[in-house]
């Protein structure tokens, strides 16, 4: 069950299904997801959030994310999709404090503070235009995501948004990780310094953030690929310097995360 409209400045969706199966992708809009339903982690770049009814996420162009689902509990959400040439014409800023974060850094607004400011009302409105399809719907919608992504960067300027921590044993793997996913990273090794039960790390780890140690490994070494793709004449003397072994693997798993090659993703 659902509805969607896309167009060149934004695209809308409201969807409630089974779970679907997602790999970690990235994407060249803003989206602002509103969570309503199920049992899921959303992860962006090095950050993992348990989402909860009210929530909403927000993913920057190029960030890497994805939603893990721990459950077959359906799935309901709305998202906003926006083109940010669109915006760029506009006479006010609607990003200042958008972009004014790293990758994976507040990509949440807690549905506490959706409920304070009355971000779910848009979400709402912009559904209500879009399922009647009335002369207006078109110029109405504009308005409401003008004026939510006005709220958004409110927020994210006047906030404090803090987030829970991770179990702490998750934390100093990821920690390690992110310090050392360029060099050969084992779960035999990973186990022995951290004086754990291999397959009881892994199922932790998974547990915690929805991801395995290898999806995670993998999320940093294309997220740091993504970065030093430019910086390199031949894509193929890349792969070493992020941690690959071979540039096959390295391919592959560039495009199943980005969803295109190596030499496309320059090109876009």
């Amino acid at each position: 069950m659902g509805i969607s409209f896309r167009c060149e400045d934004y695209m809308y969706s409201y969807a409630a299904v089974k779970p679907p199966r997602l790999a970690t992708h990235s994407h060249s809009y803003y989206e602002y997801l509103l969570f309503l339903s199920g049992d899921a982690t959303y992860i962006v770049e090095n950050s993992t959030y348990k989402a909860n009814r009210g929530d909403i996420f927000i993913t920057r162009p190029g960030e890497l994310h994805t939603v893990s689902f721990n459950t077959d509990e359906p799935y309901e959400r709305h998202f906003i999709q926006v083109n940010r040439k669109w915006i760029e014409k506009l006479p006010y800023d609607l990003l200042s404090f958008t972009d004014c974060f790293g990758p994976g850094e507040n990509n949440r607004i807690p549905a506490w503070l959706s409920a304070e400011y009355g971000l779910e009302e848009f979400y709402k409105n912009i559904y209500y235009y879009m399922e009647n399809e009335l002369p207006e719907s078109q110029f109405m919608v504009r308005t409401y995501i003008m004026q939510f992504m006005t709220k958004v960067n409110a927020i994210l300027q006047r906030e404090s948004i803090n987030e829970e921590g991770d179990n702490k044993s998750v934390a100093k793997i990821k920690d390690y990780i992110n310090r050392n996913f360029v060099n050969g990273i084992s779960l035999d090794d990973l186990a022995k310094r951290f004086y754990m039960n291999k397959y009881y790390m892994c199922h932790m780890f998974k547990e915690e953030t929805g991801l395995t140690i290898k999806e995670f490994v993998n999320t940093r070494r294309i997220a740091m690929a993504k970065q030093l793709l430019p910086k390199y004449k031949l894509v193929k003397d890349l792969y070493t310097a992020c941690g690959f072994n071979d540039y096959s693997t390295f391919y592959k798993t560039f495009k199943r995360f980005t969803g295109v090659s190596p030499k496309e993703f320059l090109s876009l």
